[in-house]
């Protein structure tokens, strides 16, 4: 699926090769699938520089995505090969911020993301400060012209929301045994019938994750409109929102 270039630096640069089997009826990338190269992305960038799932495996903690943003200005060159470049914004206490762009690999922006992630005490599921980490020694100004909303819109709040349900199964786990964050992404896009995808396409794609799916969890799935072609979608376990996302098409 990807090859890496050899680099060294605060950026980390990868390809990727857009294969068949991952595109959509219209011959294109979907947004789940751009974003499992994504956080593949990150999840090089880290282990590369001593912060990957082994190096935080020996500490007794985890990296957990809280928020991602995703902004397409060319989807159709998005079935293309793709170079992915990361880097890391910010680092507070608890969070870090990490952006992105996608490229065409002669370098041509095809789009840009920015992500939020938080690393967990495997043992207590608490944060753990990254004060004293050594992360922000691969701080960098690199600009990323995605911006984060203060907080997704509320859909399983509106008299006027349409639901479903869906329960969680093994194939929707991940290593850590929780519901993956690209199966978060999966549900919700499925909320949107087939003509949707027909005539229209993504522009932007928000979601912030609030709580950990498990096994055999029954969740409730809600869409509502918010005007102008957006849409808001929450994923909801026992009246309480577990995930929320922000849809625009264009």
């Amino acid at each position: 699926m990807k090859k890496t270039e050899q680099h060294i630096g605060k950026v980390g640069t990868y390809v990727y090769q857009t294969e068949v089997y991952s595109l959509d009826f219209r011959g294109r990338l979907t947004i789940p699938t751009l974003g499992d190269y994504l956080l593949h992305a990150a999840t090089c960038h880290a282990a590369e520089r001593g912060y990957g799932y082994e190096d935080m495996e020996a500490r007794n903690t985890a990296w957990v995505l809280s928020r991602l943003a995703i902004e397409i200005s060319d989807e159709i060159r998005l079935s293309e090969p793709i170079r992915i470049m990361t880097w890391v914004e910010r680092v507070e206490r608890i969070f870090t911020y990490r952006c992105f762009e996608i490229t065409t690999p002669a370098g041509e922006t095809l789009g840009y993301a920015r992500s939020v992630w938080a690393a967990i005490d495997k043992t207590t599921r608490r944060p753990v400060s990254l004060v004293e980490t050594g992360l922000s020694d691969y701080l960098t100004l690199r600009p990323c012209p995605v911006s984060l909303s203060g907080k997704p819109a509320a859909a399983e709040q509106s008299p006027d929301a349409e639901a479903m349900s869906y329960t969680v199964k093994y194939s929707d786990l991940d290593i850590n045994g929780h519901l993956n964050s690209i199966k978060y992404m999966e549900v919700m896009l499925d909320l949107f019938d087939i003509e949707t995808y027909r005539t229209r396409s993504i522009a932007r794609f928000e979601i912030a994750f609030l709580a950990e799916g498990r096994y055999g969890m029954r969740l409730d799935l809600y869409r509502r409109s918010l005007g102008d072609a957006r849409y808001a979608t929450a994923i909801c376990h026992e009246g309480k929102a577990v995930c929320r996302a922000e849809v625009e098409f264009c």
